[in-house]
């Protein structure tokens, strides 16, 4: 039996209009800052980087910045400006789930579904995943359609202190 692939291995995806960049220590490191930056990306080429990227997710940089190694999941990259993020919530084994967001300004545009349907795909290749599963407020009415329109089904209900109520998915192998 082989061991789960580690975080700090994504690759680089594709869609249609995105391309999926792994969160790297560097770009939160210099997202810390608080000063807009560009970075020139292998595969990609020149990618702006503003202080409202990446919106609620800025929470959790404090902690990665810390860990050289881990990843805190994909930088959603269109038009060459940082868009939003995408990302597995713990080890890439069994159940993961996954959280996502996007700028307001590039909200209603369809990125966030290609970017789940990008990740969730690719997971599931994995030989230890078996499902990836997402929790929205019950009242966040775009991320449902965002996860519905990228195969997930609603599977529960639950709670958070954060979000308060929750819808609970997931999609299967």
């Amino acid at each position: 039996m082989t061991a789960p692939a580690p975080a700090s291995s994504l690759p680089t995806l594709f869609t249609p209009r995105l391309k999926l960049y792994p969160l790297t220590h560097d770009i939160v490191v210099r997202q810390l800052t608080g000063k807009p930056f560009t970075l020139d990306l292998p595969e990609l080429g020149p990618v702006e980087f503003d202080t409202e990227w990446p919106g609620d997710a800025f929470a959790i940089f404090a902690s990665l910045a810390q860990d050289t190694q881990s990843s805190g999941g994909w930088v959603m990259v269109h038009a060459g400006k940082a868009a939003g993020m995408i990302g597995p919530k713990g080890v890439l084994w069994g159940a993961v789930e996954i959280g996502y967001g996007l700028r307001p300004q590039n909200w209603r545009q369809g990125l966030a579904t290609e970017a789940v349907q990008a990740v969730t795909a690719w997971l599931l290749t994995l030989e230890h995943v078996r499902r990836v599963t997402a929790e929205t407020a019950v009242d966040n009415l775009a991320s449902a359609k965002v996860l519905t329109k990228a195969g997930f089904v609603e599977t529960g209900r639950g709670h958070s202190e954060e979000d308060g109520d929750l819808r609970l998915w997931e999609r299967r192998t």
